[in-house]
């Protein structure tokens, strides 16, 4: 592969070499590409200035049914606004061992099956999908308007195959599920009206 058709897949970078880590697992070296000087995390401006440069191995999406792991030399810089800051990566996130090509795989599976199926079909481990899916969740759903609630729906739910429930709310005009709590008691589910509030619980 060539620096131009490698580029769509690893802004930044080249491929340096491709080897077969076993039959169904390939390790592709990257290289910097020495045209496009590395942007500072923080400030988003372009520095020629390096001060260190660590390689990272991380996890790309299956490329032909083979499991795909990148060796990324990941360069600090000597930002002149942000001091010594990582570089930005636009495909890698910050601290994280999988790429963003990886990552919305992920979701997508997600969203169809049980993290558990998940873990086994990608080979992650079954805490990185549950991550993944937990960003998702955050970035997508957010916390509902508690002054707007009017009508609530409660239900419980068994756990497992044992005689341990769980108790869910949810609002009963977009079926949005606010809460979900172990246990079937008042007990149980008082931290919701706690959050809820007293303005909240009113207008029910």
């Amino acid at each position: 592969m060539n620096a131009n058709l490698t580029s769509l897949f690893w802004k930044g970078f080249s491929v340096s070499s491709c080897t077969e880590m076993t039959p169904d697992t390939l390790l592709i070296r990257l290289q910097p590409l020495t045209s496009q000087p590395p942007c500072c995390r923080g400030c988003n401006r372009s520095t020629p200035h390096i001060h260190d440069t660590s390689l990272r191995r991380v996890r790309e999406r299956e490329l032909l049914n083979r499991k795909v792991f990148l060796d990324v030399p990941v360069r600090r810089l000597c930002c002149s606004s942000c001091g010594i800051m990582t570089e930005k990566i636009d495909w890698l996130p910050e601290r994280q061992r999988y790429t963003s090509t990886l990552s919305a795989w992920v979701e997508s599976l997600a969203r169809l099956l049980p993290i558990k199926h998940v873990a086994s079909l990608t080979g992650l481990h079954w805490h990185t999908v549950k991550n993944i899916d937990h960003r998702r969740l955050l970035r997508e759903v957010h916390e509902p308007p508690r002054h707007r609630l009017r009508r609530l729906m409660m239900d419980e739910f068994a756990l497992f195959k044992g005689h341990r429930y769980a108790t869910v709310v949810a609002d009963a005009d977009t079926q949005q599920v606010l809460w979900v709590g172990e246990g079937r008691s008042r007990a149980a589910f008082r931290p919701f009206f706690t959050w809820l509030g007293p303005e909240g619980c009113a207008a029910i």
